[in-house]
């Protein structure tokens, strides 16, 4: 439990309490040997002195590490998110229904998020991830929109773009939460991905899955020189990405991802 004036101060802040059904998962905080103690996945991260002045900064630190947002901040982070993916939908292709990339990844993320048995909340989380997976992309139209040779732009240009979403999104702290989607979507995980090589578990659960359902989106829809020379159906789409576990993707969620397209999407592969 907490101090009864901390807590009162975290439901005005928040709307809610601050509930931890397991100390050894997630970031909770609660009361312990008289100090207000902060632990992620059971590891002490904060411990401060129950002192009524601090409140303040010590919810306010609690609510940095544990993605919490208040009522205000939610209202800043759906206009400022909202303002992106307006943008980032009028940049793409749409397809022959009038969808575009990001759009039919953030569907099929809500559909696999449901597969996986996802909180309500994460379902709705992972899908806004995935809408704003490819902001970076952004600054990439408008040098070549400007760019007398707008192919080779886009080629010389294309690994900045997870960089360049990083900057975008870091203008506002309600959007830092979804920087490690943005920034590591093209990491690998045997760790030959781009921009920080990172490798098999330190690349972030959300990115992990963007990295599957974005290939997947791409060579369905698109001709890549990245890929290959033609479109490919679903069926060849699903068995690439089962041929890339291990090395691009992460195995354990390939394996789930097949087993989702099988099961829902009633692909045989």
């Amino acid at each position: 439990m907490l101090p009864e004036k901390l807590l009162k101060e975290f439901r005005s802040a928040f709307g809610m309490d601050p509930i931890c059904h397991d100390t050894e998962k997630g970031t909770c905080i609660f009361e312990q040997n008289g100090y207000i103690v902060i632990k992620t996945n059971g590891v002490l991260i904060a411990q401060f002195k129950d002192d009524e002045s601090s409140y303040g900064d010590i919810l306010s630190f609690y609510a940095k590490k544990a993605g919490l947002l208040s009522p205000a901040e939610r209202d800043i982070e759906k206009i400022l998110r909202s303002m992106f993916v307006n943008l980032i939908v009028l940049t793409e292709v749409e397809d022959r229904y009038g969808f575009s990339h990001s759009q039919r990844v953030a569907k099929i993320a809500e559909g696999f998020a449901m597969y996986l048995n996802m909180k309500p909340e994460e379902v709705e989380d992972l899908k806004n991830h995935a809408l704003l997976h490819d902001v970076g992309k952004i600054a990439i139209e408008q040098l070549m929109l400007y760019s007398p040779t707008r192919l080779r732009t886009f080629e010389t240009h294309y690994e900045d773009h997870p960089t360049m979403g990083t900057i975008y999104l870091s203008i506002h702290e309600s959007l830092w939460r979804y920087i490690p989607t943005v920034r590591n979507h093209h990491e690998k995980w045997d760790g030959t991905g781009f921009p920080d090589k990172l490798k098999g578990t330190d690349i972030p659960y959300f990115a992990r899955i963007i990295a599957i359902l974005d290939y997947y989106d791409e060579v369905t829809n698109f001709v890549s020189a990245d890929w290959d020379s033609e479109i490919k159906t679903p069926k060849q789409a699903i068995n690439e990405i089962k041929r890339m576990a291990g090395t691009f993707f992460d195995p354990d969620l390939v394996n789930k991802f097949v087993e989702f397209m099988q099961t829902v999407h009633k692909i045989e592969v």
